[in-house]
């Protein structure tokens, strides 16, 4: 799983944050020492740019099935790549919600 399908964690990571943040302000108003300084511009830093990190992936696609995949498009792959590896990645490139064994299962009907 990665942290798009985790949406928790990074709720968890900015919550865990915003308890430095507090502590840090509490620390900051019974002494207002340079550290003390430095340490809530680093968590006002980093809190933002955690939250929004997850953001910028691109959304997953739709699951398509073999079936919409042209033929004439798993014969150019497999006759550009000459590779079993490298054609399944170009055709799930050329068509991005085919699954791994779909691609697969079409590079190489026979098996």
């Amino acid at each position: 799983m990665n942290l798009r399908e985790r949406p928790w964690t990074r709720y968890a990571v900015v919550t865990l944050l915003a308890a430095l943040a507090f502590l840090t302000i509490s620390d900051l108003v019974s002494d207002p020492s340079g550290w003390n300084w430095s340490k809530l511009v680093v968590l006002a830093v980093a809190a933002p740019a955690l939250w929004y990190r997850g953001g910028r992936h691109s959304p997953v696609p739709n699951k398509i099935g073999p079936e919409s995949v042209p033929a004439e498009d798993v014969e150019a792959v497999v006759a550009e790549s000459g590779r079993t590896v490298k054609a399944i990645r170009s055709l799930r490139e050329m068509h991005p919600g085919l699954g791994l064994l779909d691609a697969k299962r079409l590079v190489q009907p026979e098996n």
